[in-house]
């Protein structure tokens, strides 16, 4: 039975390679065992070919009459996914950034209304719905910002960004 590949994926990479080479020659470009090229060709295993592995069969495919580099393009498509994970990370954290100015702006406004001699219970109100506005905006920074410190995601000192939520 056929497993299903994701497109661009290491194992979908060795998918091509193996049709355009053979498992055998592709065995012998990185010199392993036909059953480690079927290995990590399996959707559902954790091997995967080194660097160099990936080189020399992606060198093996282009000779064979490849058009493209499989195991790079794969490599790369995953790369910009990435890529955009952590920019719409960065982006959310400043848009809420951006709500938090916005929402804190009208409580101190609020505030400012309920302290007056006079003010009404309405006031009052709504300086409580401010304030809630804004906890809610802090809450989603709080959820946001360790996504920031995870090491796997760690591109050196102060982290690029994290998953977006």
């Amino acid at each position: 039975m056929t497993k299903a590949r994701t497109p661009d994926s290491f194992a979908d990479a060795m998918i091509k390679v193996m049709a355009q080479v053979g498992a055998a020659a592709a065995a012998k470009a990185v010199d392993r065992a036909e059953r480690t090229i079927y290995e990590w060709a399996n959707p559902d295993s954790d091997t995967l070919p080194t660097l160099t592995q990936a080189l020399a069969l992606d060198t093996a495919h282009r000779l064979a009459g490849g058009e493209d580099a499989p195991f790079r393009d794969a490599f790369s498509q995953q790369l910009d996914i990435e890529v955009q994970q952590q920019d719409a990370c960065r982006l959310a954290l400043v848009t809420d950034s951006i709500e938090l100015i916005r929402e804190t702006s009208e409580l101190h406004a609020a505030l400012f209304t309920a302290a007056q001699p006079g003010a009404s219970p309405r006031d009052h109100h709504r300086a409580l719905v401010e304030a809630q506005q804004v906890d809610g905006v802090l809450r989603r920074i709080r959820r946001r910002l360790p996504n920031f410190l995870r090491p796997a995601m760690s591109t050196g000192p102060g982290n690029a960004g994290g998953t977006h939520q």
